[in-house]
């Protein structure tokens, strides 16, 4: 079998990734560095490693993020007045796992708002099913949904989430 019908076989199982990193290495003739265990193993990492990723990124455009949070561009400056340890704990997101609620609370502008997105960020990146509404937004689209009939899918998509962010 030639490498040709190899590449369009990787494609047709939808194993793009592997299949061009197998004509990249097929190009520069660095096959032969590999032994054929070590070859197998770096072509399943990079098939594997790219599919997290466009997961993680699907899960962020899903999101419906207002804008990119992220827990390690947080501020714990002092008019904040937000316990770095407190907010390091939630960032573990046990809480999902526990099934609890969290409640931010604080002046405006304080950035709750930031903070809830960096830690629904956050539980993207670990690969949970993440929607962000803003709750008069959510009831609006809930509310017009039941004209349209759409409610019950608009229910089910809530409910299917890991974490439902309310600003």
């Amino acid at each position: 079998m030639d490498n040709n019908q190899t590449i369009e076989k990787l494609k047709a199982m939808r194993l793009n990734d592997m299949a061009l990193l197998h004509n990249r290495h097929l190009k520069d003739s660095t096959i032969s560095f590999f032994t054929i265990d070590e070859y197998i193993a770096l072509l399943t990492d990079h098939e594997y490693e790219n599919r997290q990723n466009r997961k993680v990124e699907r899960l962020i455009k899903q999101a419906n993020f207002r804008q990119s949070a992220s827990i390690a561009d947080i501020n714990y400056t002092h008019h904040r007045d937000l316990d770095k340890n407190a907010f390091n704990r939630l960032t573990t997101l046990d809480f999902m796992l526990k099934k609890q609620n969290i409640i931010l609370t604080g002046a405006s502008g304080v950035g709750k708002s930031y903070l809830a997105q960096a830690l629904g960020y956050q539980a993207c990146l670990m690969q949970h099913k993440v929607l962000y509404f803003n709750t008069a937004n959510l009831f609006n689209l809930l509310k017009s949904s039941k004209i349209d009939g759409t409610y019950q899918r608009e229910i089910k998509k809530v409910l299917k989430c890991d974490l439902l962010i309310l600003d």
